[in-house]
């Protein structure tokens, strides 16, 4: 049993045990127990609400996410392939460099 429900039906029957031994008229514990499952109702259907708008705002985010996690990486992957291309020649101009440098290194 998880703690939550665990809490839930702890207080339900503190409560229930409360209202059953408090100095009240049968008709005043009738009022009262009345009022208390009333409220326990409109809170329980509070709680199933914020659920179902938990549940479809989660939803949407998640769409969110996959959509623009799709653009980017597809904008990522463009960039990538046009750095490569733009930067093709700039390494073989340091390569060569480079090669260079080392044959008149090795010529000293």
């Amino acid at each position: 049993m998880s703690f939550s429900k665990g809490l839930l039906i702890g207080g339900l029957l503190g409560t229930t045990y409360a209202l059953l031994t408090a100095k009240k008229t049968g008709l005043e514990r009738q009022q009262a127990i009345s009022h208390y499952l009333t409220d326990v109702t409109m809170q329980a259907q509070t709680v199933q609400s914020r659920a179902v708008d938990l549940q479809n705002t989660t939803g949407q985010l998640s769409n969110e996410i996959k959509t623009t996690a799709v653009d980017s990486l597809a904008d990522i992957s463009d960039a990538v392939q046009t750095f490569s291309f733009e930067a093709q020649p700039r390494v073989a101009q340091i390569s060569e460099s480079i090669k260079r440098l080392t044959d008149d290194l090795k010529a000293l």
